[in-house]
């Protein structure tokens, strides 16, 4: 989440997220699968979330050095879905578009307005995941293993005792 450091420790800030109904499956299933309740288990401390350089490094190890980046997946869903907004004349949600991204306006109305937008953030976050999602399979057809007891893997088969 791109705050500045006092809106992160800022209590009375609280930034609402609407996810599509394929956000929320992946979100369940992850839980489940963890085994802990924890969306994204540390390898280390599984009942605490990973760093967020967890990502980064697995991009690298993928390949993708010089390629992609995680952060850019922010400036990926700006560029597509105010490019769709301008097609579609969409006026009003270059602004939102900008809102669901942490952006606030530099003058002085986001003191004052503090309205979420929330029905037409609900849109975007549903036609972003439509994009996104358009041919793959349900979240819950692509886990195999049962519930994972930590980010390991699955848990061990015990061995019976020797005599």
């Amino acid at each position: 989440m791109k705050l500045t450091s006092e809106r992160k420790r800022d209590v009375t800030f609280e930034f609402v997220v609407p996810l599509s109904p394929a956000a929320v499956a992946v979100v369940r299933t992850a839980t489940r699968i963890s085994g802990n309740g924890v969306l994204f288990p540390g390898m280390r401390t599984p009942k605490t979330p990973f760093s967020d350089s967890t990502i980064s490094k697995l991009y690298r190890t993928a390949g993708f050095t010089g390629v992609h980046v995680p952060h850019g997946w922010r400036s990926t869903f700006s560029t597509i879905m105010n490019e769709i907004a301008a097609i579609e004349n969409r006026v009003g949600d270059r602004d939102i578009i900008d809102l669901m991204l942490a952006h606030l306006p530099g003058d002085v109305e986001s003191v004052y307005n503090r309205y979420a937008y929330l029905p037409r953030r609900r849109e975007l976050a549903l036609e972003w995941s439509e994009m996104l999602m358009e041919g793959a399979a349900p979240v819950d057809d692509l886990v195999r293993e049962p519930a994972r007891r930590s980010f390991g893997g699955a848990p061990r088969e015990r061995r019976p005792k020797r005599p």
